[in-house]
């Protein structure tokens, strides 16, 4: 056995090597308790994990936030998050609360949710039903909040507002999103033409401060049937109803569709959807190639069927059959006529359905079908729509980033 010793002073350790020890820490799991237990270790390790560039760092290794929970709207201002983690991840729902942000602000009662997307809540305050006056854009996470009052200029040119959504402005290759708390955003919202149901969209910049680029599209007269949307490589996608202005007489029925919204092109298209007789019960995806899917669920026989589509360059868009699953068989359940089931919501980033089948709700890995239940009482609190939310959280965070203060330990609440 060789000597660790040599005159008296000790063999330097790998881990002696400060470089050598944050590439080591760069693989701890992205989860809410990670780094606060790494910290605990000694104050050198403390020092390490709460270097902005080791943050920074973490974040691109791990390519992707982790799913923290979701979001919902119960009724009125009441925005509920709801946490999918075990302890010792588990966030308690008030660390999230959306009240505190929007609280003394002199809001209506006709507040809106509308999704979430990089670490970030987008809602809406309707004047009226048909009216709407002010979009909110809150960060979760570090609690800050931006209120944007839409100009009149705008919405004159539509009968209402029928969705918005919000995205990091970063876009550089390579930029992982999730710890987005301090980089510029944009917000888009889709209007219809007051006079001939024409979708209409324009754009705000937290960069600029201002609203700007109305995008029109003459063709279709259209109807958004849900108003979260999916973002899929560099567009927006939402369910729509549509018809052609030769087609529109009262006895036609509007055909399902899907509006397609490129950020890079600022331009709207209409494309077809598949020939399914229950699109209200669907959901946008992202197939694994980068293309657009629809998945959409059967009542009582929970059969779930997986749609791609091929979009040519005309943007006319084919739809073929990919899957179909029967959930019964998935999730381990008795067959049974009576059951009820749904699909709530859908994370873009990971690839995942939220599911409720009677009072249960469960989370579906679309490429793996392996799931997780949640068990959530579904019929109690009257859920009826998720959004997912996903962020790099460290608890103890006060400011943007992903830093570590070391005041506060996860405990399950």
């Amino acid at each position: 056995m060789s000597d660790q010793t040599t005159g008296g002073s000790r063999r330097a350790s790998p881990l002696d090597d400060d470089d050598l020890l944050g590439e080591i820490l760069l693989r701890v799991p992205p989860q809410p308790s990670s780094l606060p237990r790494v910290s605990l270790v000694c104050k050198r390790w403390r020092r390490i994990v709460s270097d902005p560039w080791f943050l920074r760092c973490f974040c691109a290794h791990h390519l992707k936030a982790p799913l923290l929970g979701f979001f919902e709207h119960r009724h009125l201002k009441d925005f509920v998050f709801n946490p999918i983690l075990e302890s010792p991840d588990h966030i308690p729902p008030q660390r999230f609360s959306l009240g505190r942000a929007l609280a003394g602000m002199g809001l209506g009662n006709q507040l809106l949710l509308h999704g979430c997307r990089h670490g970030r809540v987008i809602l809406t305050d309707m004047l009226s039903s048909s009216s709407c006056s002010t979009v909110f854009v809150c960060d979760p996470v570090t609690g800050c909040h931006e209120r944007l009052v839409v100009p009149e200029e705008f919405t004159s040119l539509g009968d209402y507002m029928n969705a918005t959504a919000v995205l990091c402005a970063a876009s550089q290759h390579g930029y992982v999103h999730g710890a987005c708390h301090s980089s510029p955003f944009k917000v888009i919202l889709v209007y219809m033409a007051r006079k001939d149901g024409r979708p209409l969209v324009c754009i705000y910049s937290s960069e600029t401060g201002m609203w700007e680029n109305i995008i029109r599209h003459g063709d279709h007269q259209c109807k958004i049937v849900e108003i979260s949307s999916t973002l899929i490589a560099h567009s927006l996608y939402w369910k729509i109803l549509y018809s052609h202005d030769e087609e529109h007489d009262e006895d036609f029925v509007p055909k399902p569709g899907v509006l397609k919204f490129n950020l890079e092109r600022q331009s709207l298209v209409v494309l077809k959807g598949p020939p399914i007789g229950h699109f209200g019960r669907s959901k946008i995806i992202k197939t694994v190639d980068e293309g657009v899917g629809l998945a959409t669920l059967s009542d009582g026989t929970m059969q779930l069927q997986v749609w791609h589509s091929n979009v040519n360059c005309h943007d006319v868009a084919t739809w073929v059959l990919f899957k179909t699953v029967g959930l019964y068989n998935i999730f381990g359940l008795r067959k049974h006529e009576s059951r009820r089931g749904g699909i709530l919501g859908y994370d873009e980033d990971g690839g995942i359905l939220f599911i409720y089948v009677d009072s249960s709700l469960f989370l579906l890995d679309l490429d793996s079908m392996q799931f997780k239940r949640h068990y959530y009482s579904i019929e109690t609190c009257g859920l009826r729509i998720c959004h997912p939310f996903r962020s790099f959280y460290t608890p103890g965070t006060a400011t943007a980033g992903v830093g570590y203060d070391g005041d506060d330990i996860l405990h399950d609440s």
